[in-house]
């Protein structure tokens, strides 16, 4: 692997498919490589063309590091698994499940509400925390995909009463199929910041530091010696940028027609 500094670069490509030498120069010099999820690797947990190509390339170096707060590791990495990308379970750092494990780690006895999918409730469970529906000590905000009007006001009021508020990002949207966007996490912090103007809240992913220092973590590289990849300025970009990361900004992508093929003929 390749090492010199003069290597490491912050760069732009249109995708992950096709980029440039010098893009694969950075990559191949870096310890570690990070890369964002949605608008980089995949559209709605569909692979992205180059995708599966990146992935083998960068097999044992390779971190993602997403504001998913769906998913668990282990079912993400199943259901990309069956959709043609290998990456194991142990190489995701997602949102949802680390800001289930900071309230654990923080407030281990807490009475937490949580705004999220079953899954991330299971993962909750497991980390041994107590849900409630009222009178919480935490309000935790996650990818809430069923949530209702009565379960947004649930939580207004809990927060109102003093319930410390948690949410596993700030993004208002994530790009979907076709570019879509898709309502997320940041979209309901704003509704809750509009009807509560004095609410804090503690923010776990991108850009704050956590996540990226969680997968360097993992990795056991320095800062100096990692590369993210990611297609957010805001987030990937500048998050990296603060940790001293070296980075390459995804400025397009789209879905490819063989996956969205094959899924045609899964689902």
């Amino acid at each position: 692997m390749r090492s010199s500094d003069a290597i490491m670069a912050d760069l732009t490509e249109s995708g992950i498919d096709g980029m440039s030498e010098r893009a694969w120069q950075c990559i191949d010099a870096a310890q570690v490589v990070v890369a964002d999820l949605d608008g980089c690797l995949a559209q709605d947990n569909r692979p992205l063309d180059g995708a599966a190509t990146f992935v083998r390339r960068t097999a044992g170096r390779l971190v993602v590091v997403s504001n998913n707060s769906t998913h668990s590791a282990a079912a993400l990495a199943e259901l990309l698994r069956g959709r043609g990308l290998e990456i194991p379970a142990a190489r995701f750092v997602l949102a949802g499940e680390l800001a289930v494990a900071t309230v654990a780690q923080r407030r281990p006895n807490a009475r937490m509400m949580l705004l999220g999918t079953q899954e991330i409730r299971k993962v909750a469970i497991q980390a041994g925390l107590r849900l409630v529906d009222e009178t919480p000590d935490v309000v935790l905000l996650t990818r809430a995909l069923d949530a209702r009007v009565h379960d947004l006001e649930a939580a207004v009021t809990a927060l109102h009463a003093g319930a410390m508020l948690v949410v596993a990002n700030p993004d208002l949207s994530h790009p979907g199929a076709g570019g879509v966007p898709r309502i997320e996490t940041g979209a309901i912090l704003a509704l809750f910041k509009a009807v509560l103007p004095s609410t804090l809240s503690l923010v776990i992913g991108k850009p704050e530091v956590l996540l990226f220092q969680t997968a360097l973590d993992l990795s056991g590289a320095r800062p100096d010696r990692a590369v993210m990849i990611g297609d957010n300025l805001t987030t990937d970009i500048a998050g990296a940028r603060r940790m001293g990361m070296h980075t390459i900004h995804l400025a397009g992508a789209s879905v490819s027609p063989e996956s969205v093929s094959v899924l045609a003929r899964q689902e």
